[in-house]
C-alpha cells in the first residue's frame, strides 16, 4: 500500500504602480502530485475612478479537466455635488440617488403617488431648485420617502464603506459582473416586484443621517398628518406652519426656558419682598 505524497506548491506575487495612479497585482500558484495537478493565476487592478479582477483557474485530476474564469469589473460613476441643508433638499437628493440604482424608479414612483407623467416625478428629484416646489409636491416628496426607506436597499445595492467614498459622503459604481465579497445582488424587490440593479452605491454612515433620517426627523410632524389623510384637505395651509416649527423648534425651545426662568425670579422676588412688608 503506497503512501498519499503531499502536492508539491509554488506560488509567486508582484506589485506594479501605474503611472496616473492605481497599481496592478498580480499572482500565481499551482499545485501537483503524482496524479493530480491544479494552477491558478489572478490580476487586480485599482484606479481612482474604478477597479477590476480577472481570475483563471485549472484543475485535472485522473481523467477529469475543469477550468473557470471569473471577472468583475466596477467603474465609478457621478460627479460631486452640493446639497442645501434644507432637510426638503435633503431628502430630495435622496431620491435621486435611489433613482441610479435600480431600474424602473420612475414607474415605481408613479404607482406610489398615482401620478400619470414621468415629468411630475423628475421635479421631485431636482433638488437644486427645492424652493420651486410647491406644496403638494413637498408632501410627495414625503411620500416617497416614506415608502422607499433605506432598509430596501442597504447590502443589496447601498454598501456602507467610507474607504470606497474617499473625501465624499458617498460614490456610485457601476458593476460589470457580481462580486462575491459584497454579496451584490442583480435584483432587488420593491414593492413585491424584482427590479434590476443598474449600479451600487457606497457611504458613509453620515450620509444616511444628513440625507433621510435627520430630514425625516425633522417633518415627522407633517409626514403623521399625510398618513392621517388630512393634508388632502389642508395642503397648503399647515405645510408652511410644520416646517416654520420644525426648523425654528429650537429657538423657541430656548426662549421658553428663559421665560419660565424669568417668571420664577419675579414670582421669588415678590415673595421675597412680600415677607419683608409683613
Amino acid at each position: 500500500m503506497s503512501e498519499l505524497q503531499p502536492p508539491v506548491t509554488t506560488a509567486s506575487s508582484s506589485l506594479t504602480p501605474l503611472p496616473h495612479g492605481g497599481i496592478v497585482q498580480q499572482t500565481h500558484s499551482a499545485a501537483a502530485n503524482a496524479t493530480d495537478v491544479a494552477a491558478s493565476t489572478s490580476t487586480a487592478i485599482a484606479v481612482p475612478k474604478g477597479s477590476g479582477t480577472r481570475s483563471t483557474a485549472a484543475a485535472a485530476s485522473g481523467g477529469n479537466v475543469v477550468a473557470l474564469q471569473t471577472t468583475a469589473t466596477e467603474q465609478a460613476t457621478g460627479t460631486t455635488v452640493t446639497v442645501n441643508e434644507d432637510p426638503r433638499a435633503a431628502l430630495m437628493f435622496y431620491l435621486h440617488c435611489i433613482s441610479s440604482v435600480f431600474d424602473g424608479f420612475n414607474g415605481v414612483c408613479r404607482e406610489i403617488l398615482k401620478v400619470d407623467s414621468i415629468s411630475q416625478i423628475e421635479c421631485l428629484l431636482e433638488y437644486e431648485n427645492f424652493r420651486a416646489l410647491t406644496m403638494t409636491q413637498y408632501d410627495q416628496v414625503l411620500i416617497l420617502c416614506d415608502a422607499l426607506r433605506p432598509n430596501l436597499f442597504i447590502n443589496k445595492c447601498f454598501f456602507e464603506n467610507a474607504s470606497k467614498c474617499g473625501n465624499l459622503k458617498n460614490k456610485f459604481f457601476r458593476i460589470e459582473e457580481v462580486e462575491k465579497s459584497l454579496a451584490i445582488q442583480n435584483e432587488i424587490l420593491v414593492r413585491g416586484e424584482k427590479r434590476h440593479v443598474s449600479e451600487i452605491m457606497y457611504y458613509k454612515p453620515s450620509f444616511l443621517e444628513e440625507r433621510y433620517y435627520k430630514p425625516m426627523g425633522q417633518l415627522e410632524h407633517r409626514l403623521k398628518v399625510i398618513r392621517k389623510g388630512e393634508h388632502l384637505e389642508t395642503f397648503t395651509e399647515n405645510y408652511k406652519v410644520h416646517l416654520l416649527m420644525t426648523l425654528i423648534f429650537p429657538f423657541w425651545v430656548v426662549v421658553w426656558a428663559a421665560m419660565v426662568n424669568m417668571y420664577q425670579f419675579r414670582v421669588n422676588y415678590l415673595c421675597k419682598t412680600s415677607c419683608k412688608i409683613n
